[in-house]
């Protein structure tokens, strides 16, 4: 499981959004060297979820995607696209395609900027 973290970052967790990333790039690698094996390799990639990583708080953020509804979209995913090795839900795709839109760096900015200061006002 990595995270939208892994392909922009969030300024505030370093540390935790190159771990997502590293493991992104480990997945690309053992599923390219498992590929002529029957093994699968899938990457789960939520988005911001309501759980308690962050604290209590988070539960209730209404920028997190309800628990329950990204599980039943990433079930959804995985029952009907069985060709899919990237399980992404509907709001996690903006963060894993914000390298292809060719404007990454106007959107790092906005994507920080929003995230520090809904960090201020808690």
């Amino acid at each position: 499981m990595s995270s939208g973290l892994a392909f922009v970052p969030l300024a505030v967790t370093p540390t935790y959004c190159a771990t997502k990333a590293a493991i992104h790039s480990y997945t690309q690698s053992l599923r390219y060297q498992l590929q002529h094996t029957s093994v699968e390799v899938l990457e789960l990639i939520p988005p911001y979820v309501q759980t308690e990583l962050l604290g209590p708080g988070q539960l209730t953020d209404p920028n997190a995607q309800p628990l329950n509804d990204f599980i039943t979209e990433a079930m959804h995913i995985l029952k009907h696209s069985p060709e899919v090795t990237e399980i992404c839900v509907e709001r996690v795709k903006q963060l894993r395609r914000a390298e292809a839109s060719g404007d990454y760096d106007t959107f790092y900015k906005t994507f920080n900027d929003r995230a520090a200061s809904s960090h201020e006002t808690l």
